[in-house]
């Protein structure tokens, strides 16, 4: 029985718990949301700057993780594919931290939004909670960077892995004619 491949990008997005969620970017979002909370009540910094640079910062990453995407799929042409499936690999897992550190800074984009939105005489608990998430997200952007980098590690010796099996696999091949002489053939 064939495994179904993904055809969206819940799909492609691999939720399960030590996949994709829990990895050591995560426990440091934890951090920037603290950061995150801190700055948005007390002040410290000056909010508007912070939000700047941030913004720049994630549409930077969001780029840039849009063009590793692109990289990555051109290499998988319809011979990789192919080899790629002789040696039971799922290509799309390959894709998968790159898809994720988009999501995710699509969610820091929104949430940058609304704490720029929120004015500076808004109640406390309403800036703390929007400079957690913000803090949050854009920090774990930032932070997954780090994996992204170790798949394209893996990717390359994926690519290495692959070397080793025929172009032609996967082919139907066709079978040997035999070759009648001519003048054996007309009689």
């Amino acid at each position: 029985m064939t495994k179904q491949r993904p055809s969206s990008l819940r799909e492609a997005l691999d939720f399960r718990l030590f996949s994709e969620v829990l990895r050591y970017d995560l426990y440091i979002a934890i951090a920037g949301a603290v950061g995150g909370t801190v700055a948005a009540v007390k002040s410290i910094t000056p909010l508007p700057l912070l939000i700047s640079v941030a913004a720049g910062l994630i549409g930077v990453i969001i780029g840039a993780v849009i063009a590793g995407v692109a990289v990555l799929a051109a290499f998988m042409d319809q011979v990789f594919l192919r080899k790629l499936k002789a040696i039971n690999r799922e290509p799309v897992r390959y894709l998968a931290p790159f898809i994720f550190t988009a999501v995710i800074g699509v969610i820091a984009s929104l949430a940058l939004l609304v704490v720029a939105a929120v004015p500076s005489d808004a109640p406390g608990w309403l800036r703390g909670v929007t400079g957690c998430l913000a803090g949050f997200f854009v920090t774990w952007t930032i932070a997954s960077l780090l994996p992204d980098l170790k798949m394209l590690v893996d990717f390359v010796g994926l690519k290495m892995d692959a070397t080793e099996v025929p172009d032609d696999v996967g082919l139907p091949q066709s079978t040997p004619r035999r070759i009648v002489p001519r003048s054996q053939g007309e009689a």
